[in-house]
C-alpha cells in the first residue's frame, strides 16, 4: 500500500520572520493606542471612564470568536491568507474607527478590530512554534511589546505635542497596516504550514474538552491568566485617567509613564528570557508575581509621585514573563495531549479577564464613591491573585514531579 504523502515545508525564508515581528509591532500599536486615544474618544462619543469596558469586551468577543475556530481555519486556509484576511479586517476597523460619530458603529469596528488582531496573533504564534526555536517565540512576544509601547507615545504626541485629533493618529496606525499587507501578499505563498506536527504519518489522538477540564493545572491555569490579563490591562489602560484626571498629573508624563510601561514588558522578555532556561521558570515567577505586588503597592500608597510610576514600571517588567512562560509550562503541566486544549482555555480565559475585569474596575471608578482612587487598591488585590494562584499552580508542579520520580 503506497504511503500517504506528506507536505513537509523546508525551513521558512529569513524575510517571514522579520515580516512576524513587524506584523506584531502593529498589532502592539493599535492596541496600546487605546491607552492614551481614550481619555480623547470619550468627549468625541460623550462617554465616560466605565464605557471603556464595552469597548474591550468588543475586542474581546471578537478576538475569542477567532481563536475559538482558528484551528478550522487553518486546515482549509494557509497562514499567509489568513493573516492577509486579518489585517484586512485590521485596516477596515481602523479606518472606520477614525471617521465614523456613532458610538454603535465605533463598537463594531472595535470587534472587528480584535478579530484581525486575534488572527494575526494566532496564526503568527502557530507559525513560528512550529518552525523556529523557544528564543524566537520570546522575542516574538517582545516585539509586540516595542510595538505596545510606541502607540502611546504615538497618540500623545499627534494629540497633546502636535494639537491634532486623535482620529488622524488612527489614520496613520491604519497606514502601517497597508504595509504589512503588502509584505503578506508578496510573501503569501511562502507561509505554510507542514501536513504533520510530528515526523510520523499517524494521525495525532485530541482528548476531549471535557478531559482536559478535569485536569486541576488546567483550570489554575485559566485563573493565572485571567489575573495576569487583567492586572496589565487595569495598569495599561486606566492609569492614564488615575494619573491624569485623579492626581492631575501632566499628559505628556503621564503618556510617557504608561508608554515605557509597555517598555519595560519588552525588556523584561528580553531579560527573563535568557534566565529562565538557566533557572526553574516557577522560581522566577514566583519572583516576578511578588514584584507585581510590590509595583502596585507603590501606585496605591503614592509616596511620591516619581515613586507612584517607578511602581507601574516595576509592574512592567515584572509582569514581562509570565504570559510566555506560563504558555511553554503548559505541554509539562498537562501533558503534551491535553496541551492544545489546555492553551486555548488559557487564551480564552485571558481575553475574559483583560475584558471584563478592567471594565468592571472602570464601572467602580464611574460610580462609587471614591471614583479614580479605586483603580489602585483593585490593581493591588489581582496582583496578589496572580501570586496566590501561581503559587497553587507550582505546588501541583511539584506534587507532578514527586509522583514521576516515586514511579521511577
Amino acid at each position: 500500500m503506497q504511503k500517504a504523502e506528506i507536505n513537509v515545508i523546508s525551513k521558512p525564508k529569513p524575510a517571514l520572520l522579520w515580516i512576524a515581528f513587524l506584523s506584531f509591532i502593529a498589532i502592539g500599536l493599535q492596541g496600546s493606542a487605546l491607552n492614551v486615544a481614550w481619555l480623547y474618544m470619550q468627549e468625541s462619543f460623550g462617554k465616560t471612564l466605565e464605557s471603556i469596558g464595552v469597548i474591550l469586551l468588543a475586542g474581546t468577543v471578537g478576538g475569542l470568536a477567532v481563536s475559538f475556530f482558528s484551528g478550522r481555519i487553518l486546515s482549509f486556509m494557509t497562514v499567509g491568507m489568513m493573516c492577509l484576511v486579518a489585517t484586512a479586517i485590521e485596516i477596515t476597523a481602523l479606518i472606520t474607527i477614525s471617521i465614523t460619530p456613532n458610538w454603535w458603529i465605533f463598537v463594531i469596528a472595535s470587534l472587528l478590530l480584535g478579530m484581525g488582531r486575534s488572527g494575526i496573533n494566532v496564526a503568527m504564534n502557530t507559525f513560528v512554534a512550529e518552525y523556529y526555536p523557544t528564543s524566537r517565540m520570546n522575542w516574538l512576544h517582545a516585539i509586540f511589546g516595542a510595538g505596545s509601547t510606541v502607540g502611546p507615545l504615538l497618540v500623545t504626541y499627534w494629540v497633546v505635542t502636535l494639537a491634532r485629533p486623535w482620529r488622524e493618529a488612527y489614520v496613520f496606525i491604519a497606514l502601517i497596516q497597508v504595509l504589512v499587507a503588502c509584505l503578506f501578499l508578496l510573501t503569501l505563498k511562502d507561509w505554510r504550514l507542514s501536513d504533520r506536527q510530528a515526523k510520523t504519518e499517524m494521525p495525532v489522538t485530541r482528548p476531549s474538552f471535557k478531559s482536559t477540564l478535569s485536569l486541576i493545572p488546567v483550570w489554575l491555569g485559566v485563573g493565572l491568566f485571567v489575573c495576569h490579563v487583567a492586572l496589565q490591562m487595569c495598569a495599561g489602560q486606566l492609569s492614564n485617567n488615575l494619573f491624569v484626571e485623579g492626581r492631575g498629573v501632566d499628559p505628556k508624563l503621564a503618556g510617557l509613564w504608561i508608554s515605557l510601561f509597555w517598555g519595560f514588558i519588552t525588556i523584561g522578555r528580553l531579560f527573563f528570557g535568557m534566565l529562565i532556561d538557566k533557572f526553574k521558570a516557577a522560581i522566577v515567577l514566583r519572583y516576578c508575581t511578588l514584584g507585581t505586588v510590590a509595583g502596585a503597592l507603590l501606585i496605591w500608597l503614592n509616596p511620591s509621585e516619581t515613586l507612584s510610576f517607578m511602581g507601574l514600571g516595576l509592574m512592567g517588567f515584572t509582569l514581562a514573563p509570565i504570559f510566555p512562560s506560563s504558555v511553554s509550562r503548559t505541554p509539562a503541566l498537562v501533558g503534551k495531549a491535553h496541551s492544545p486544549n489546555a492553551i486555548g482555555f488559557q487564551m480564552t480565559g485571558a481575553g475574559l479577564g483583560g475584558a471584563l475585569i478592567p471594565g468592571f474596575v472602570a464601572f467602580m471608578a464611574d460610580n462609587s464613591s471614591v471614583g479614580l482612587a479605586i483603580i489602585p487598591p483593585a490593581i493591588c488585590l489581582i496582583a496578589i491573585m496572580q501570586f496566590l494562584v501561581h503559587e497553587l499552580l507550582s505546588s501541583q508542579e511539584r506534587q507532578q514531579q514527586t509522583a514521576l520520580r516515586l514511579e521511577v
